[in-house]
């Protein structure tokens, strides 16, 4: 019975948008542009994986803290909706489902105007609703700045957004990539990688930046779901006794053995590795293709929610960002990234918003976390109940 009147209630809320959202003008062709003092600020949401309904702990803080940070761009970098969690098995009834899940969060950026850049993660489409619908929907926003390239390229959602400088509306001063890392790999099992055509478009793309800026590489950034496999040319595995000399990560195994991953130390930046990345199963030459390239100064990325590492490999900063929301696992470090850039540096600040922090002085959202994070055992999601009463309550005077 529950189930179903959470069925009915996600129906009723989809066509309910379909009623009252008509088409959108998309804003694809409005430029970002560094502010008067030069800077530009992106805050990277990634893995929000829930479904029709967004958990309210969840939107409550994306949207204060958008409105803290007051980022010059929302870049999602996959994982945005979790397709199992709004699907019934019937493409139509499954599309006003997804448009829901899509609309909880894409509302409240459309309300408070933040421009916003997607990419697609593994979990977006598992069921009957494609990304290319999703990209449909996500472009009705006004706030939307995607681009869905279409057939041009293997998967959806591969293109680049430039960064036009403060004073000169026409110079591109920066430039964002952003990947579409696709899905799961049907011959090789696994994960999917970033395909030969999707390089040769970067290459293309960046080659035609570098010309137009006198023969100069335009610094970038790249942001997409699945890291590369070259994350694990700076883990290794380190003895027991070793293993508080590093940032590392215990695998148990089915035999009973625990095994030390750690980061090396030269490479590391910050952050933490508290769970093993997952690459794809097949390398496909992007990391190669992108440190030849020589544009990109970092590569962003998801996937793994409990990553919150910045490493230093070939010139290039590989950094993961955890999950900011509780529709999947997850651990005390969910947030948001934030990262400042300037037009005249390619050096960059970076930082993870956590939302245990944000909420430092809110018992009632504290207690919240305990609540809805589906690590918490059966006791703290019971005292967490009682706790979210109590402080509303004691709110309401």
């Amino acid at each position: 019975m529950k189930k179903a009147i959470s069925v009915i209630l996600a129906l009723v809320l989809a066509f309910g948008m379909l009623i009252t959202a008509g088409a959108a003008d998309t804003n694809a062709d409005s430029k970002l542009q560094f502010g008067s003092d030069g800077n530009f600020r992106i805050m990277q949401v990634s893995d929000i994986q829930d479904g029709t309904f967004l958990t309210p702990a969840t939107k409550k803080f994306i949207k204060e803290v958008v409105i803290d940070a007051q980022p010059d761009l929302i870049v999602l970098t996959g994982d945005n909706i979790s397709a199992g969690s709004a699907s019934l098995g019937i493409e139509a009834v499954d599309k006003l489902l997804v448009k829901t899940a899509i609309n909880n969060y894409m509302s409240v950026f459309e309300e408070i105007g933040i421009p916003v850049a997607v990419t697609f993660g593994n979990h977006d489409a598992e069921e009957k609703v494609s990304k290319e619908y999703q990209m449909e929907v996500y472009t009705s926003y006004d706030c939307c700045v995607a681009i869905d390239e279409g057939e041009a390229l293997y998967g959806c959602g591969t293109y680049n957004l430039p960064i036009y400088s403060s004073a000169d509306a026409s110079k591109i001063a920066y430039n964002l990539w952003m990947i579409d890392s696709n899905m799961y790999d049907d011959v090789n099992g696994g994960y999917d990688y970033v395909h030969q055509d999707q390089l040769d478009w970067y290459v293309k793309t960046s080659n035609e930046l570098k010309a137009q800026n006198g023969g100069k590489v335009v610094p970038s950034m790249m942001f997409q779901h699945i890291i590369v496999n070259e994350i694990y040319d700076v883990i290794i595995e380190v003895p027991e006794s070793e293993k508080d000399n590093y940032e590392y990560v215990a695998e148990e195994h089915d035999d009973g053995t625990v095994t030390y991953h750690a980061i090396k130390n030269e490479v590391l930046r910050t952050g933490v590795i508290n769970e093993l990345p997952c690459p794809p199963t097949v390398n496909g030459g992007q990391f190669e293709t992108v440190v030849n390239q020589g544009d990109v100064v970092a590569m962003f990325f998801g996937h793994d929610h409990k990553n919150t590492f910045e490493v230093e490999y070939k010139g290039v900063d590989l950094v993961n960002t955890p999950t900011a929301g509780f529709g999947s696992y997850g651990d005390y470090g969910r947030g948001v990234r934030i990262i400042d850039i300037n037009e005249t540096s390619t050096d960059y600040k970076t930082e993870i918003i956590e939302y245990v922090d944000f909420y430092a002085d809110d018992q009632a959202m504290l207690a919240q976390y305990d609540l809805y994070a589906n690590e918490s055992s059966v006791g703290q999601v019971l005292a967490a109940f009682f706790k979210t009463i109590w402080y509303s309550i004691i709110n309401l005077f």
